[in-house]
């Protein structure tokens, strides 16, 4: 029974919360998210029973043991689709989160109304943990990278250092050659001048790829 009356009492103050701040859908982020350096706990998508679903944002009000107090709730005027992301608020108060990053982790997790004045949960519960892999390096990007570094050292006093033009280098911004193969060749072949042999393309060597995907990719935009 006591169970029951806290349960209504957190929908009952959930509803009071809410009801003024009802407008417009805020913008739907994908998962749920923990600031450190503020402490607050953003759910994008958290599904009330009664009230609907909202988005809400709690802060980090106590350490130990960990609490988290509700400090903005905004209830969605247009249709958003539930998935397993979203977060529940569940029979007896109990508040589900299925995912939210921390660090390098993932933390699923759920925590029980402990005051409904102001909305409060504590009991914190991690119900499951993984580590987040990190996205693969994009290998265009490595390129462009190397070629920064290669063309500093091997073009730069020919051609500038925004590919500007020298006394003894043309212009590579405004250069004819602006498309990958054409480019490479040349590089691989005659650049640079009088030492042709330093940027080429081998087994060990991706010299004049990566010079070209920079000049192409960061000099000629």
């Amino acid at each position: 029974m006591q169970s029951s009356s806290r349960k209504t009492a957190f929908l009952l103050s959930m509803c009071l919360l809410v009801a003024g701040l009802a407008g417009a859908a805020p913008s739907l982020a994908a998962d749920a998210a923990f600031d450190g350096a503020t402490g607050v706990l953003t759910l994008p998508v958290v599904d009330v029973p009664g009230t609907g679903v909202v988005n809400a944002g709690l802060r980090l009000s106590k350490e130990n043991p960990i609490e988290f107090t509700l400090q903005s709730a905004q209830v969605y005027t247009t249709p958003v689709t539930l998935n397993n992301k979203s977060a529940q608020v569940r029979s007896g108060g109990v508040l589900y989160i299925p995912s939210v990053q921390v660090g390098s982790q993932l933390y699923e997790l759920n925590m029980t109304l402990i005051k409904p004045d102001p909305i409060t949960f504590g009991n914190l519960q991690v119900v499951g943990v993984t580590n987040v892999t990190p996205p693969a390096p994009d290998p265009l990007q490595l390129s462009i990278t190397a070629g920064e570094s290669r063309y500093a050292q091997l073009c730069a006093s020919c051609h500038g250092n925004n590919g500007e033009g020298a006394l003894q280098g043309p212009s590579l911004t405004s250069s004819a050659l602006t498309t990958f193969s054409p480019l490479r060749v040349k590089i691989n072949n005659t650049m640079p001048l009088g030492n042709s042999s330093a940027c080429v393309d081998s087994g060990s060597s991706t010299c004049a790829t990566d010079v070209t995907n920079f000049i192409i990719n960061r000099l000629q935009r």
